[in-house]
């Protein structure tokens, strides 16, 4: 590799210089740290959402806003001195559609800015390194484009053959030291690399417990999601593509959902032993209960998960002949509308009916943009008059007696439309042609 070294000059557009030194793939970087300056954080503050949660310090955007720029000045001077030490994360749990809960760590404001500006200069460096098929939290990419590539490897190439591999805990397993090695292929700046270690090591304080660990990039922070495309990119997908890539095997992955498929059972077969290994000295484990390798031939009757939506064989009306098909996966249809519900439970004596009402159109064009696929368009009727039904019954129990009857519910509709699940034309189409017919 041509170990060629940049130094980089702050100008305003820092990320723009960035990103067109990087599209060299074996450029490594050494002054990086400079982008750490005032006009950099300012934008962060710009751009995080003040709306959400507070870090252990209770500090919000408003506050640090009004002293913005000797709190800035101050930011600046600790981060280049080298007395800037990120706070504790609070930890916040939240529950899965499994049942179970996901731990979220949220950072104070300020550590916020500093993860923030480190999102963008290492979304800048290794955009160009990424491959093709990872998909989670990249520019212009969405769990429709991982979805699509499944489907048109199953559809199109008749890569039959799949194996599903759920990564156990991955978000509290990645590596430290591990991670810091794969950064140093493309950053030579050893205070970068030292402000990234303090953030991977800092501590959560869960029911008035720290917690320490040498391990994980905790969901919630803004650095999280790039390194841990980072991580999967060099423990994964560059391993995935020189091995198997050549023989057929098409990969698809978002965050650390991934979906292999392939053409023949062997050399399925061949990868499923080979990946335990190759996770396991990454510190990563599979989970072997939810991990699976599937013959999924239209006959075989089997069906698999990937980013909340359900792969299977459906029968067209009418016919014997096989389609093959995408659906929401039924839990996380069940959580969402379970969500619903313990929303309008708990806030409809807490917001007006206006209020509520626009909570509600803003769930459901959330939910048919993330799951608006053609084939899914039932699904989406299904969740459109669970949510109506439950809009109704708990404006009704805003006090004893019904408020509300259905003639009423009806002319509020009409007269403020939730809106509906859009016209198949108008979802997004995994295939832009009919459906083959095996």
């Amino acid at each position: 590799m041509r170990n060629q070294e940049f130094k980089l000059t702050s100008q305003s557009n820092s990320w723009m210089r960035i990103g067109k030194l990087a599209k060299d793939k074996q450029v490594i970087f050494n002054n990086l740290f400079q982008h750490f300056n005032a006009e950099n954080l300012r934008e962060a503050y710009h751009a995080i959402d003040g709306s959400k949660a507070v870090g252990i310090d209770l500090m919000t955007k408003d506050q640090y806003g009004k002293n913005i720029d000797s709190n800035l000045r101050d930011l600046v001077n600790r981060l280049h001195n080298g007395s800037y030490r990120p706070q504790a994360k609070r930890g916040v749990s939240i529950p899965k559609a499994s049942g179970k809960t996901r731990l979220i760590a949220v950072g104070s404001f300020e550590d916020k800015l500093v993860e923030w500006v480190l999102a963008q200069i290492l979304n800048q460096l290794y955009e160009p390194l990424f491959i093709e098929n990872s998909y989670g939290f990249r520019p212009k990419r969405s769990a429709f484009h991982a979805i699509k590539t499944t489907y048109e490897s199953l559809f199109k190439k008749k890569r039959l053959n799949v194996v599903d591999i759920d990564i156990k805990a991955f978000f509290d397993t990645v590596s430290h030291r591990k991670m810091i090695k794969m950064l140093q292929k493309r950053i030579n700046d050893s205070k970068l690399l030292s402000l990234i270690s303090r953030l991977l090591e800092v501590g959560i304080i869960t029911d008035g417990n720290l917690i320490l660990k040498d391990e994980g990039t905790p969901q919630g922070g803004i650095a999280s999601p790039i390194l841990s495309n980072i991580y999967l990119h060099y423990a994964l997908d560059v391993w995935f593509i020189e091995n198997f890539a050549k023989s057929g095997g098409v990969i698809s992955r978002y965050a650390d959902d991934v979906i292999f498929t392939f053409k023949s059972e062997t050399e399925a077969s061949r990868f499923y032993d080979e990946i335990k290994e190759r996770l396991a000295f990454y510190n990563l484990e599979m989970n072997e209960e939810k991990s699976k390798q599937i013959n999924f031939a239209p006959k075989s009757g089997n069906v698999f998960h990937f980013t909340n939506f359900t792969f299977y064989w459906g029968k067209e009306r009418g016919t014997s002949t096989k389609k093959l098909r995408v659906k929401t996966k039924k839990e996380r249809i069940h959580k969402a509308i379970n969500d619903v519900n313990l929303w309008l439970k708990e806030n409809r004596n807490r917001y007006t009916t206006d209020k509520i009402w626009t909570h509600i159109k803003s769930i459901l064009r959330g939910h048919y943009n993330y799951f608006g696929i053609d084939c899914n368009r039932s699904k989406l009727v299904h969740f459109y008059y669970e949510i109506n039904r439950l809009l109704f019954k708990w404006l009704n129990r805003r006090s004893q007696r019904k408020s509300i009857n259905g003639a009423k519910f009806n002319r509020m509709l009409l007269q403020n439309p939730l809106p509906l699940p859009p016209d198949v034309r108008k979802l997004k189409h995994l295939i832009d042609r009919r459906f083959n017919v095996f």
